[in-house]
Protein backbone atom coordinates (compact mmCIF):
# COMPACT_ATOMS: atom_id res chain seq x y z
CA UNK A 1 0.00 0.00 0.00
CA UNK A 2 1.16 3.36 -0.99
CA UNK A 3 0.55 6.11 1.71
CA UNK A 4 1.20 9.94 0.90
CA UNK A 5 1.28 12.21 3.62
CA UNK A 6 -1.43 15.47 3.79
CA UNK A 7 1.85 17.65 5.10
CA UNK A 8 3.82 16.62 2.33
CA UNK A 9 1.22 16.77 -0.50
CA UNK A 10 -0.05 20.80 0.37
CA UNK A 11 3.82 21.39 -0.27
CA UNK A 12 3.21 20.32 -3.79
CA UNK A 13 2.91 23.16 -6.30
CA UNK A 14 -0.80 23.91 -7.43
CA UNK A 15 -2.25 21.54 -4.41
CA UNK A 16 -4.44 23.33 -2.62
CA UNK A 17 -5.46 20.46 -0.41
CA UNK A 18 -8.60 18.42 0.18
CA UNK A 19 -11.78 19.66 2.39
CA UNK A 20 -13.29 16.33 3.87
CA UNK A 21 -16.52 15.64 3.90
CA UNK A 22 -17.17 17.35 7.59
CA UNK A 23 -15.58 20.28 6.33
CA UNK A 24 -17.83 20.78 3.71
CA UNK A 25 -19.33 24.42 3.63
CA UNK A 26 -22.94 24.72 5.47
CA UNK A 27 -25.46 24.86 2.86
CA UNK A 28 -27.04 28.19 3.79
CA UNK A 29 -30.12 30.26 2.71
CA UNK A 30 -30.54 33.86 3.97
CA UNK A 31 -34.70 34.45 4.11
CA UNK A 32 -35.67 38.42 4.10
CA UNK A 33 -39.30 38.98 6.22
CA UNK A 34 -41.13 42.36 5.45
CA UNK A 35 -44.94 43.57 6.36
CA UNK A 36 -43.79 46.81 7.07
CA UNK A 37 -41.76 49.29 5.32
CA UNK A 38 -39.17 49.15 2.07
CA UNK A 39 -36.10 50.54 3.34
CA UNK A 40 -34.83 47.40 4.38
CA UNK A 41 -35.59 45.33 1.55
CA UNK A 42 -33.88 47.76 -0.37
CA UNK A 43 -30.63 47.35 1.75
CA UNK A 44 -29.97 43.80 1.90
CA UNK A 45 -30.40 44.15 -2.06
CA UNK A 46 -27.83 45.96 -2.45
CA UNK A 47 -25.39 44.20 -0.45
CA UNK A 48 -26.59 41.40 -1.96
CA UNK A 49 -26.20 42.73 -5.50
CA UNK A 50 -22.46 43.30 -4.63
CA UNK A 51 -22.15 39.74 -3.75
CA UNK A 52 -24.25 38.07 -6.66
CA UNK A 53 -26.27 36.20 -4.27
CA UNK A 54 -30.11 36.19 -3.84
CA UNK A 55 -32.72 35.24 -0.99
CA UNK A 56 -35.99 34.24 -0.36
CA UNK A 57 -38.48 36.67 0.72
CA UNK A 58 -41.64 36.50 2.39
CA UNK A 59 -43.76 39.49 2.30
CA UNK A 60 -46.77 40.20 3.47
CA UNK A 61 -50.10 41.34 0.60
CA UNK A 62 -49.97 45.23 1.75
CA UNK A 63 -46.10 45.71 0.53
CA UNK A 64 -46.44 43.80 -2.13
CA UNK A 65 -49.58 46.05 -3.79
CA UNK A 66 -47.44 49.07 -2.19
CA UNK A 67 -44.01 48.48 -3.72
CA UNK A 68 -45.10 46.11 -7.11
CA UNK A 69 -42.34 47.03 -9.15
CA UNK A 70 -39.62 46.37 -6.35
CA UNK A 71 -40.86 42.78 -6.25
CA UNK A 72 -40.80 42.61 -9.74
CA UNK A 73 -37.32 43.18 -10.20
CA UNK A 74 -36.38 40.94 -7.52
CA UNK A 75 -38.13 38.19 -8.81
CA UNK A 76 -36.49 39.21 -12.12
CA UNK A 77 -32.67 38.33 -10.80
CA UNK A 78 -33.61 34.89 -9.33
CA UNK A 79 -35.12 35.95 -6.06
CA UNK A 80 -37.89 33.35 -4.55
CA UNK A 81 -40.61 35.60 -3.51
CA UNK A 82 -42.67 33.61 -1.01
CA UNK A 83 -46.21 34.46 0.32
CA UNK A 84 -46.90 35.64 4.00
CA UNK A 85 -49.46 36.09 6.18
CA UNK A 86 -48.23 37.62 9.44
CA UNK A 87 -51.37 38.60 11.16
CA UNK A 88 -52.12 35.76 12.72
CA UNK A 89 -50.28 31.81 13.07
CA UNK A 90 -52.49 29.25 11.25
CA UNK A 91 -52.13 26.72 14.12
CA UNK A 92 -56.01 25.64 14.20
CA UNK A 93 -57.07 28.11 11.74
CA UNK A 94 -60.22 26.21 9.78
CA UNK A 95 -59.55 25.00 6.09
CA UNK A 96 -61.77 27.37 4.87
CA UNK A 97 -59.48 30.40 6.48
CA UNK A 98 -56.12 29.07 5.38
CA UNK A 99 -57.58 28.16 1.89
CA UNK A 100 -58.46 31.78 1.68
CA UNK A 101 -55.34 33.58 2.67
CA UNK A 102 -53.47 31.43 0.84
CA UNK A 103 -55.09 31.82 -2.72
CA UNK A 104 -55.05 35.84 -2.02
CA UNK A 105 -51.39 35.47 -1.43
CA UNK A 106 -50.74 33.27 -4.09
CA UNK A 107 -53.05 35.84 -6.92
CA UNK A 108 -50.82 38.32 -5.67
CA UNK A 109 -47.51 37.77 -5.68
CA UNK A 110 -48.14 35.63 -9.14
CA UNK A 111 -49.96 38.74 -10.63
CA UNK A 112 -46.60 41.16 -9.36
CA UNK A 113 -44.16 39.08 -10.26
CA UNK A 114 -45.62 36.69 -13.47
CA UNK A 115 -44.22 33.63 -11.83
CA UNK A 116 -45.77 30.92 -9.56
CA UNK A 117 -45.53 31.29 -5.91
CA UNK A 118 -44.09 28.67 -4.68
CA UNK A 119 -43.81 28.98 -0.82
CA UNK A 120 -45.55 30.42 1.86
CA UNK A 121 -45.54 31.18 5.69
CA UNK A 122 -47.72 32.34 8.33
CA UNK A 123 -47.11 33.91 11.27
CA UNK A 124 -44.16 32.44 13.48
CA UNK A 125 -43.94 29.97 10.21
CA UNK A 126 -47.33 28.35 11.91
CA UNK A 127 -48.71 25.53 10.08
CA UNK A 128 -51.34 23.03 10.52
CA UNK A 129 -52.74 19.68 8.58
CA UNK A 130 -55.28 22.83 7.24
CA UNK A 131 -52.18 24.27 5.59
CA UNK A 132 -51.09 21.44 3.90
CA UNK A 133 -54.61 20.43 2.35
CA UNK A 134 -54.56 23.95 1.07
CA UNK A 135 -51.26 24.43 -0.44
CA UNK A 136 -51.46 20.98 -1.81
CA UNK A 137 -55.58 22.29 -3.10
CA UNK A 138 -53.64 25.63 -4.62
CA UNK A 139 -50.29 23.56 -6.06
CA UNK A 140 -48.00 25.67 -3.70
CA UNK A 141 -44.95 23.43 -3.51
CA UNK A 142 -43.72 24.70 0.48
CA UNK A 143 -45.02 25.71 3.52
CA UNK A 144 -42.35 27.06 6.32
CA UNK A 145 -42.26 25.27 9.59
CA UNK A 146 -40.57 26.47 13.11
CA UNK A 147 -37.16 24.77 13.71
CA UNK A 148 -37.48 20.96 14.75
CA UNK A 149 -33.92 19.94 14.29
CA UNK A 150 -31.76 22.48 16.01
CA UNK A 151 -29.58 24.90 13.78
CA UNK A 152 -30.29 22.41 10.87
CA UNK A 153 -32.91 23.17 8.79
CA UNK A 154 -34.32 20.38 6.96
CA UNK A 155 -37.45 19.84 4.58
CA UNK A 156 -40.05 17.16 5.39
CA UNK A 157 -41.80 15.42 2.46
CA UNK A 158 -45.55 14.16 4.22
CA UNK A 159 -46.64 10.99 2.30
CA UNK A 160 -49.79 12.27 2.11
CA UNK A 161 -49.67 15.67 0.15
CA UNK A 162 -47.98 17.20 -2.46
CA UNK A 163 -46.59 19.62 -0.57
CA UNK A 164 -42.86 19.78 1.37
CA UNK A 165 -42.23 21.63 4.84
CA UNK A 166 -39.49 23.44 5.31
CA UNK A 167 -38.51 23.06 8.44
CA UNK A 168 -36.20 26.23 9.55
CA UNK A 169 -32.64 26.84 11.73
CA UNK A 170 -33.51 27.18 15.69
CA UNK A 171 -31.93 28.02 18.11
CA UNK A 172 -32.10 29.12 21.97
CA UNK A 173 -32.00 32.35 24.05
CA UNK A 174 -32.31 31.76 27.85
CA UNK A 175 -35.99 31.76 29.45
CA UNK A 176 -37.55 33.04 26.19
CA UNK A 177 -36.79 29.64 24.35
CA UNK A 178 -36.48 28.88 21.04
CA UNK A 179 -37.67 30.66 17.85
CA UNK A 180 -35.67 30.98 14.55
CA UNK A 181 -31.66 32.20 13.60
CA UNK A 182 -34.08 36.04 12.94
CA UNK A 183 -32.94 39.44 14.19
CA UNK A 184 -36.26 40.25 15.29
CA UNK A 185 -37.16 37.08 16.93
CA UNK A 186 -33.98 37.20 19.13
CA UNK A 187 -34.51 40.82 19.73
CA UNK A 188 -38.00 39.70 21.14
CA UNK A 189 -36.32 37.53 23.21
CA UNK A 190 -33.93 39.77 24.93
CA UNK A 191 -30.61 39.68 22.80
CA UNK A 192 -29.13 42.41 21.10
CA UNK A 193 -26.72 42.86 18.56
CA UNK A 194 -23.61 41.09 20.14
CA UNK A 195 -25.87 38.78 21.75
CA UNK A 196 -26.91 37.54 18.05
CA UNK A 197 -23.13 37.69 16.43
CA UNK A 198 -22.23 34.85 19.43
CA UNK A 199 -25.23 33.12 18.54
CA UNK A 200 -24.16 33.44 14.61
CA UNK A 201 -21.15 31.67 15.82
CA UNK A 202 -22.19 29.46 18.10
CA UNK A 203 -24.69 27.73 15.77
CA UNK A 204 -21.83 28.32 12.28
CA UNK A 205 -19.74 25.79 15.27
CA UNK A 206 -22.12 23.42 15.27
CA UNK A 207 -21.58 22.51 11.51
CA UNK A 208 -25.18 21.53 10.08
CA UNK A 209 -25.51 20.74 6.44
CA UNK A 210 -28.10 23.10 5.99
CA UNK A 211 -29.19 26.27 7.45
CA UNK A 212 -31.48 29.41 7.01
CA UNK A 213 -30.66 32.61 8.32
CA UNK A 214 -33.79 35.35 8.67
CA UNK A 215 -33.74 38.36 8.82
CA UNK A 216 -37.04 41.23 9.89
CA UNK A 217 -35.22 43.56 6.96
CA UNK A 218 -37.28 46.57 8.76
CA UNK A 219 -34.85 45.77 11.95
CA UNK A 220 -31.64 43.62 10.32
CA UNK A 221 -32.04 46.07 7.33
CA UNK A 222 -32.24 49.15 9.04
CA UNK A 223 -30.08 49.15 11.89
CA UNK A 224 -26.71 49.41 11.99
CA UNK A 225 -25.57 47.41 14.81
CA UNK A 226 -27.89 44.36 13.59
CA UNK A 227 -26.96 45.03 9.67
CA UNK A 228 -23.30 44.74 10.90
CA UNK A 229 -23.77 41.07 12.19
CA UNK A 230 -25.27 40.03 8.90
CA UNK A 231 -22.31 41.75 7.01
CA UNK A 232 -19.49 39.76 8.64
CA UNK A 233 -21.42 36.39 8.20
CA UNK A 234 -22.14 36.93 4.91
CA UNK A 235 -18.34 36.80 4.46
CA UNK A 236 -17.79 33.99 6.37
CA UNK A 237 -16.30 30.96 4.70
CA UNK A 238 -18.19 28.58 6.96
CA UNK A 239 -20.93 28.74 5.30
CA UNK A 240 -21.52 28.80 1.49
CA UNK A 241 -25.03 31.23 0.56
CA UNK A 242 -27.08 30.13 -2.18
CA UNK A 243 -30.12 30.68 -4.07
CA UNK A 244 -32.94 29.02 -3.48
CA UNK A 245 -32.86 26.18 -6.10
CA UNK A 246 -29.34 25.74 -5.31
CA UNK A 247 -30.06 25.36 -1.52
CA UNK A 248 -32.86 22.87 -2.50
CA UNK A 249 -30.42 20.97 -5.05
CA UNK A 250 -28.60 20.04 -1.58
CA UNK A 251 -31.38 18.99 0.78
CA UNK A 252 -32.23 15.06 1.41
CA UNK A 253 -35.71 14.92 1.70
CA UNK A 254 -37.54 13.51 4.99
CA UNK A 255 -39.97 11.46 3.91
CA UNK A 256 -42.57 9.97 6.70
CA UNK A 257 -46.27 9.96 7.27
CA UNK A 258 -47.48 13.51 8.04
CA UNK A 259 -48.36 12.25 11.50
CA UNK A 260 -44.79 11.41 12.14
CA UNK A 261 -43.30 14.27 11.42
CA UNK A 262 -42.77 16.54 14.50
CA UNK A 263 -44.48 20.06 14.84
CA UNK A 264 -42.71 22.75 16.98
CA UNK A 265 -45.27 25.26 18.54
CA UNK A 266 -43.28 26.64 20.84
CA UNK A 267 -43.29 30.64 20.50
CA UNK A 268 -42.62 32.67 24.04
CA UNK A 269 -42.01 35.81 22.62
CA UNK A 270 -46.10 36.62 21.73
CA UNK A 271 -45.16 39.73 23.82
CA UNK A 272 -41.63 40.98 22.96
CA UNK A 273 -39.45 41.86 25.95
CA UNK A 274 -36.28 43.13 23.66
CA UNK A 275 -33.34 44.68 25.91
CA UNK A 276 -33.94 47.99 23.68
CA UNK A 277 -35.80 49.52 21.42
CA UNK A 278 -35.69 48.95 17.97
CA UNK A 279 -35.39 52.77 17.42
CA UNK A 280 -32.68 53.32 19.88
CA UNK A 281 -30.51 51.08 17.58
CA UNK A 282 -28.35 53.94 15.05
CA UNK A 283 -29.54 53.91 11.62
CA UNK A 284 -28.01 52.60 8.72
CA UNK A 285 -26.69 55.45 7.22
CA UNK A 286 -27.35 56.68 3.84
CA UNK A 287 -30.26 54.33 3.19
CA UNK A 288 -31.31 54.37 -0.55
CA UNK A 289 -35.38 55.08 0.05
CA UNK A 290 -34.61 57.93 2.72
CA UNK A 291 -33.92 60.16 -0.01
CA UNK A 292 -36.19 61.40 -2.70
CA UNK A 293 -34.57 61.93 -5.99
CA UNK A 294 -35.65 64.20 -8.69
CA UNK A 295 -34.77 64.56 -12.45
CA UNK A 296 -36.25 67.67 -13.96
CA UNK A 297 -35.55 70.43 -16.45
CA UNK A 298 -36.71 73.09 -13.99
CA UNK A 299 -39.01 74.38 -17.25
CA UNK A 300 -41.74 72.11 -17.87
CA UNK A 301 -45.26 72.23 -16.25
CA UNK A 302 -45.28 68.96 -14.46
CA UNK A 303 -41.38 69.80 -13.46
CA UNK A 304 -42.42 73.12 -11.74
CA UNK A 305 -45.79 71.63 -9.93
CA UNK A 306 -43.29 68.73 -8.98
CA UNK A 307 -41.14 71.50 -7.17
CA UNK A 308 -44.02 73.13 -5.77
CA UNK A 309 -45.77 70.27 -4.15
CA UNK A 310 -41.73 69.72 -2.67
CA UNK A 311 -41.73 73.42 -1.35
CA UNK A 312 -45.49 73.18 0.23
CA UNK A 313 -45.12 69.76 2.01
CA UNK A 314 -41.23 70.59 3.13
CA UNK A 315 -39.66 67.32 1.68
CA UNK A 316 -35.97 67.85 1.07
CA UNK A 317 -35.04 66.03 -2.11
CA UNK A 318 -31.82 66.02 -4.08
CA UNK A 319 -32.20 66.70 -8.11
CA UNK A 320 -30.19 66.59 -11.10
CA UNK A 321 -31.02 69.25 -13.54
CA UNK A 322 -30.86 67.92 -17.41
CA UNK A 323 -28.05 70.47 -17.95
CA UNK A 324 -25.93 68.29 -15.23
CA UNK A 325 -23.20 66.43 -16.63
CA UNK A 326 -24.02 63.49 -14.46
CA UNK A 327 -27.60 63.50 -15.36
CA UNK A 328 -28.20 61.05 -18.15
CA UNK A 329 -25.40 58.32 -15.93
CA UNK A 330 -27.53 58.93 -13.22
CA UNK A 331 -30.66 58.72 -14.40
CA UNK A 332 -29.44 55.90 -16.48
CA UNK A 333 -28.21 53.99 -12.91
CA UNK A 334 -31.74 54.60 -11.14
CA UNK A 335 -34.23 52.98 -14.42
CA UNK A 336 -31.69 49.95 -14.06
CA UNK A 337 -33.04 49.47 -10.68
CA UNK A 338 -36.39 50.36 -11.23
CA UNK A 339 -37.49 48.70 -14.94
CA UNK A 340 -40.88 50.21 -15.17
CA UNK A 341 -42.10 53.53 -13.76
CA UNK A 342 -45.54 54.79 -12.11
CA UNK A 343 -47.27 58.66 -12.82
CA UNK A 344 -48.16 59.51 -16.09
CA UNK A 345 -46.13 56.93 -18.31
CA UNK A 346 -44.81 53.56 -17.49
CA UNK A 347 -41.83 53.91 -19.54
CA UNK A 348 -40.20 56.88 -18.28
CA UNK A 349 -41.40 59.32 -20.80
CA UNK A 350 -42.38 62.42 -19.15
CA UNK A 351 -40.44 64.53 -16.66
CA UNK A 352 -40.24 64.73 -13.68
CA UNK A 353 -38.59 61.47 -12.80
CA UNK A 354 -39.12 60.82 -9.27
CA UNK A 355 -37.77 57.99 -7.11
CA UNK A 356 -38.61 57.57 -3.01
CA UNK A 357 -39.50 54.75 -1.35
CA UNK A 358 -38.49 52.13 -4.06
CA UNK A 359 -40.93 53.69 -6.57
CA UNK A 360 -40.03 55.18 -9.38
CA UNK A 361 -42.71 57.83 -10.95
CA UNK A 362 -42.71 59.43 -14.75
CA UNK A 363 -44.88 62.54 -14.73
CA UNK A 364 -46.27 64.25 -12.25
CA UNK A 365 -49.78 64.14 -11.34
CA UNK A 366 -52.46 64.14 -8.23
CA UNK A 367 -51.75 60.56 -7.57
CA UNK A 368 -48.17 60.88 -7.73
CA UNK A 369 -48.29 63.80 -5.30
CA UNK A 370 -50.88 61.98 -2.63
CA UNK A 371 -48.44 58.68 -3.20
CA UNK A 372 -45.43 60.57 -2.23
CA UNK A 373 -46.97 62.22 0.77
CA UNK A 374 -47.92 59.48 2.45
CA UNK A 375 -45.04 57.70 2.51
CA UNK A 376 -42.94 60.36 3.65
CA UNK A 377 -45.27 61.63 6.38
CA UNK A 378 -44.84 56.91 7.41
CA UNK A 379 -41.63 58.00 7.68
Amino acid sequence: MFVVGIAWLNKLPGFSGWRFKNDQPINGLIMLIEFEKIDGILQWEKELDKRNLTAMVKVQNNILKDYPEVFKRLASKGYEIAGGYDEEPFWDMPYEKQYQYLKEAKDLVESTTGLPMRVFGSRYFAYDENTLKAADDLGIEYILARGTQDVAAVIYDPAEYDVKVISVTNVENGEMGRGSLCDYSLWARGADAQEFATILEESLAKKPKNMILVSHSYLGGTRQEWWEEYRKVLKNDKVSWVGFDTWLEKQELLTMPNSEIPINREVKYVQPKPAKPMENYTPVPNLESAEVIMFHNNLGEMCLEAIEFFKTHQIEYKEYLNTDSEFRQMLTQYQQEHPTSMGESENYQYLPIIFYEGKAYSGFNEQVAQSILSDWESR
